[in-house]
This record gives structure tokens, C-alpha cells and sequence, in this order.
């Protein structure tokens, strides 16, 4: 009976994690999973990735759906690698998503603050004065530890907020 229990629990976990892998709703797979487990873990690996749209598409550096044939493609891209089709590439500074925001006081202060980012290895905005952008980063917890590196090795303070772009549908 107690190995019934502990390879059903695996098998909800493993769907779960293939859920999460393939884009789809965590709870509703687990729920499933709960009733149907053997069956909701085959029917969720044989269904496909779903693409990362809209504001989700932003945040992931990585990939963005291409506007021509809607397969993932590097959000910096100039070319779909599937159709290729031409793209916009999207810019660093044009992505929303979670940052670690400073503010400068002066300009000379900005400017100086920019130059210590800049040498750093950490996505970030420098061109929206008086706040300098570190990030965006995927998740709220990334731009909380990027604070406290700035905070601890650069006696940097800030705040970490939601940076939301709104861009214009490309054609």
C-alpha cells in the first residue's frame, strides 16, 4: 500500500513538472493527475510547448513567439530560424519584467552610478534618467538578489518593482 502511495506521488510530481516544462496550468494537470495519473502524465508529454505570448513573451529574454509563423524564437532575433521571416529584434530596454530600480539625484550622480552598473555582469537599463534598471529578470526573487549584491557590494539602495513596457503589435 505505502509503495501504491509513493509512485503515485511521483507520478503527480513528474506531471506537474512536465506541465510546467511544456507551458501548460500546473494545478489543473495536478488536479487531473489526482484522479488520473498514469494518464494525465501521457497526455501531458504528448501535447505540444505552447509558445510564450504577450506580456510573458517580453519577460523571457530568451524567446518570443515570431509574428509570422508563431514558433519560439530568440526575443533578440532579427530572423525566424523556422520560416525566415524578418523580425524586430526586442531590446533589452523594451522588455517589462521584474527590476531592481535606483535612483540618482543628480546627473553627475547618474552618470557615475551607470558607469559602476555597466562594469558589472547583469542585464541592465542605463537610459531612462534618474532610475537605473537592473534587469528585468523573469522573476521577482532574481531582481531581489541583485539588489541585495548592489546593496552589499556597492552600498547601492533601491527597490524592486514590476518594469512594464507597452510595445505596439508588430504587423
Amino acid at each position: 500500500m505505502n509503495l501504491f502511495l509513493v509512485l503515485w506521488i511521483v507520478i503527480l510530481a513528474m506531471t506537474a513538472y512536465a506541465a510546467k516544462s511544456r507551458g501548460r496550468s500546473v494545478p489543473r494537470w495536478i488536479a487531473i493527475g489526482f484522479f488520473f495519473p498514469g494518464l494525465a502524465l501521457i497526455t501531458v508529454l504528448v501535447l505540444p510547448r505552447r509558445a510564450k505570448t504577450g506580456v510573458d513573451g517580453l519577460v523571457h529574454e530568451d524567446l518570443r513567439p515570431c509574428p509570422a509563423c508563431a514558433k519560439d524564437i530568440k526575443a533578440a532575433a532579427s530572423r525566424c530560424k523556422h520560416c525566415a521571416a524578418e523580425v524586430v529584434p526586442i531590446a533589452l530596454r523594451e522588455r517589462s519584467g521584474w527590476v531592481a530600480r535606483i535612483t540618482a539625484e543628480t546627473d553627475e550622480e547618474f552618470e557615475r552610478l551607470a558607469k559602476q552598473i555597466e562594469l558589472m555582469d547583469i542585464p541592465a537599463i542605463l537610459n531612462a534618467p534618474p532610475h537605473l534598471f537592473a534587469g528585468p529578470f523573469e522573476e521577482k526573487a532574481q531582481a531581489r538578489n541583485t539588489l541585495n549584491y548592489l546593496k552589499s557590494d556597492l552600498g547601492l539602495d533601491g527597490l524592486v518593482t514590476w518594469r512594464s513596457v507597452s510595445r505596439e503589435q508588430e504587423a
